[in-house]
């Protein structure tokens, strides 16, 4: 056992379980803040368990004029459905370019619900109609229903990869709240279905930020304007930052920060079991993103940015990886093999290998490590 092991796998002391602060601590002056974390990133109980952003700066979005794309969200407001005839959601929907918003209340949250909310949407948008439609992976949205009736609709539809992706709606949402909950107070309330559109089509008559003039004036022809605000405001909040090299190389091992689900508790872990490689670094965007690949070379579909990866180092050919069950047998004796599925990783990663490689693990009933990697 390294200096480093005694001092961070030992519970009693200050460093043990802890961060890279404490260890480098603790671990000086033999060990350097650098050597502290390159041993730390061999760890599975801290590469798992690490700190994860959820908010950085993403891609600026590239669209050209109005109507381009739209997201969807749903608000959630069942505590409050006992003061609203029972409606306990909102459909919100908005332009990403003019801004521009609409919203619809919902006793439930089927598909077949979502979608009369959006024909109802449809119906009084004055023709307006989306190329592409945005949403995450709730149900509502990609239950038949709703994809039926986008295709008949000829609206194209994309899930948003990453839960705060969809940043034109959150941030609605958030003023829509902020609207609504200012309103309660005012008139010591709860009620909001009354005066939910009067909200909104204030909202959109007011002067946006981004676009430096009114959502509901945003038209075709003076599109440009309101695009070349948003750039120009985009710019100037980046202002520059001066380049730096990229975090990851080509060929590195990382983890990938979960996409996690808001009951998900913080010190559960916070990065994928499955380990992936550096496929492509884009160095043209900014900000810098990265594609992956897969321990079998397969390109991730996606891009990731800096802050969803987390550098690991491992020798993949020495690597004990766990196994997460047993699926079939064959063979006896010295030849006896055993098809295992791997903790973390899809199901195409299951391999046929010696049942003399499987070691128990006392403390994480019916699991077992294989030595090594073995050839599908």
């Amino acid at each position: 056992m390294t200096e480093l092991e005694k001092f961070y796998y030992d519970p009693r002391h200050y460093a043990g379980y802890s961060a890279t602060d404490n260890l480098t601590r603790a671990a000086k002056p033999n060990f350097s803040r650098n050597e502290v974390t390159r041993w730390l990133e061999t760890q599975d109980a801290y590469t798992l368990h690490r700190p994860s952003r959820k908010k950085f700066p993403r891609l600026h979005y590239n669209v050209s004029n109005i109507d381009d794309l739209w997201e969807a969200d749903l608000i959630e407001l069942r505590n409050l459905k006992s003061y609203n005839d029972g409606y306990s959601y909102v459909l919100v929907i908005i332009d990403v370019l003019s801004k521009y918003a609409w919203v619809e209340p919902l006793r439930d949250k089927t598909s077949e619900h979502v979608t009369t909310a959006f024909q109802r949407v449809l119906s009084k948008s004055d023709g307006r109609v989306p190329v592409y439609l945005q949403t995450d992976k709730g149900k509502e949205f990609i239950g038949r229903p709703s994809q039926k009736f986008l295709e008949e609709n000829d609206i194209r539809f994309r899930v948003a990869r990453n839960p705060d992706i969809k940043a034109a709606v959150e941030r609605f949402n958030r003023t829509l709240k902020e609207r609504m909950w200012r309103y309660f107070t005012h008139k010591n309330t709860r009620r909001y279905v009354d005066v939910l559109q009067d909200i909104v089509s204030a909202y959109n008559h007011a002067r946006h930020s981004s676009i430096r003039m009114q959502p509901a004036v945003v038209t075709r022809e003076n599109a440009r304007v309101a695009r070349e605000n948003i750039v120009r405001r985009w710019r100037k909040s980046e202002k520059m930052k001066r380049a730096r090299k990229a975090k990851y190389n080509v060929g590195e091992l990382v983890r990938v920060s979960r996409a996690k689900a808001t009951f998900e508790k913080g010190y559960e872990a916070r990065w994928s079991e499955e380990i992936f490689r550096i496929h492509r670094v884009l160095e043209w965007q900014k900000p810098r993103v990265y594609e992956l690949s897969d321990l079998a070379d397969e390109v991730i579909d996606g891009i990731f940015y800096e802050q969803e990866l987390a550098r690991v180092e491992k020798n993949l050919r020495e690597e004990e990886f766990i196994v997460d069950r047993v699926i079939k047998t064959r063979g006896r004796g010295a030849n006896k093999q055993v098809l295992v599925s791997w903790r973390g990783y899809p199901s195409k990663f299951d391999t046929w290998i010696p049942a003399s490689n499987l070691t128990s693990l006392p403390q994480d009933e019916g699991r077992s490590i294989s030595h090594g990697t073995s050839e599908q």
